[in-house]
């Protein structure tokens, strides 16, 4: 009985690899937050069959992307652009000229950011620093994940304010990923308080 119960799943999986339903990735840009929320991408491919390119174009401090779609170069202002899907499911998004990358979206869309800080002249070595930043939805403004920004977000809620404090002791605990939920603890923990 078990070797037909698997031998089922093995066919179930692989007609669905077949279909292409398991892996349909895509990727293109969002000019609005409705247009991501409806899946409408523009510049959009489909993974499988073809290739294009997105460049932030942050090197030069340029205001915005470019995307390299059917040979064709498109310059999009990031200010006028929501964000940009790449088919390895990174999810980019805007805020004025600056990109966030999406690393949890739950209650709260945290974003996170990598730089380099030069260490030491003497000793030398560099450090990279991650600084995480959050929006509550995919819509509201990108602030700094810190307690005083967080809490900001409920003003009126200050039961909520409460539990923060008693559960994360720095700005620092806020950027702290949960292996088990596949969350960042602060989603976790809003959504174990009911919060919407």
């Amino acid at each position: 009985m078990k070797t037909i119960v698997k031998y089922l799943a093995i066919v179930a999986g692989l007609a669905l690899i077949s279909s292409g339903s398991l892996f349909a990735q895509k990727s293109g840009v969002f000019k609005t937050y409705a247009d991501y929320s409806a899946g409408k991408m523009e510049y959009g491919i489909d993974c499988a069959k073809e290739t294009h390119k997105i460049k932030l174009n942050d090197f030069w401090g340029k205001d915005y992307i470019t995307v390299v779609h059917e040979g064709k170069p498109y310059d999009l202002k990031k200010a006028e652009t929501w964000g940009f899907q790449l088919c390895e499911e990174k999810l980019v998004r805007f805020q004025g000229k600056e990109d966030y990358s999406v690393s949890d979206k739950s209650i709260l869309w945290i974003y996170s950011e990598k730089s380099t800080e030069a260490g030491n002249p003497k000793t030398g070595g560099s450090k990279t620093i991650t600084t995480f930043y959050f929006s509550k939805g995919g819509n509201s403004d990108i602030k700094e994940l810190t307690l005083l920004n967080l809490k900001a977000t409920f003003p009126d809620d200050h039961k909520l304010h409460d539990a923060i404090d008693g559960q994360f002791k720095s700005d620092a605990s806020l950027g702290e990923f949960d292996q088990f939920h596949k969350h960042y603890k602060i989603n976790h923990f809003l959504e174990s308080q009911g919060v919407k």
